[in-house]
């Protein structure tokens, strides 16, 4: 009985080990020139997105890296998404700046699955939701009073309210 248990307790850890260890799903020698370009790599975006929302921050550094700068010139190139940033909203770089490349795959999702949508508002939401995403999962954030308040807006439904007030108080200024 006791060798079951360790045989199963082993099988568990290769399993969660081959799960933190997946690849990077960036394209290999991708190249974003033309604006047809980023179109093409849209599938590849998106699972980039979901790998960085599922991949704890303090693993997986050089596929996190790749991903990263993958999403960065991707999102910074391309014709079809903006990303409208807003001071009062990004608070929660000031602890966790990684928070923000969460932001940006959720911002770029949204507007990727909702290219009629220009407004700023959903796609703020919906960055806002990868980041607490992110920050629920833990695993090299750190603990955020501001954060804290988001996750506590969101789970209130409040979430879009806030982000409306916030970008209001920028066009304001």
């Amino acid at each position: 009985m006791k060798m079951k248990k360790i045989l199963l307790s082993a099988t568990l850890l290769l399993c969660v080990s081959v799960a933190l260890a997946q690849d990077s799903p960036v394209p290999p020698d991708y190249k974003l020139v033309k604006n047809e370009d980023y179109k093409k790599y849209e599938k590849d975006i998106l699972k980039t997105i979901d790998y960085l929302e599922n991949t704890p921050i303090n693993t997986q550094r050089d596929n996190r890296l790749k991903a990263k700068d993958f999403l960065l010139e991707w999102t910074t190139g391309s014709p079809d998404v903006t990303i409208v940033m807003s001071s009062n909203i990004l608070v929660f770089t000031d602890r966790n700046p990684e928070l923000l490349v969460a932001f940006m795959g959720g911002y770029t999702r949204y507007a990727i699955q909702h290219p009629e949508d220009k407004e700023a508002v959903k796609g703020n939401v919906a960055g806002l939701k990868s980041v607490i995403k992110v920050y629920k999962m833990g695993n090299g954030v750190k603990d955020d009073d501001k954060v804290n308040k988001l996750v506590k807006t969101d789970a209130k439904g409040e979430l879009e309210k806030w982000v409306k007030e916030q970008l209001a108080k920028d066009a304001k200024k």
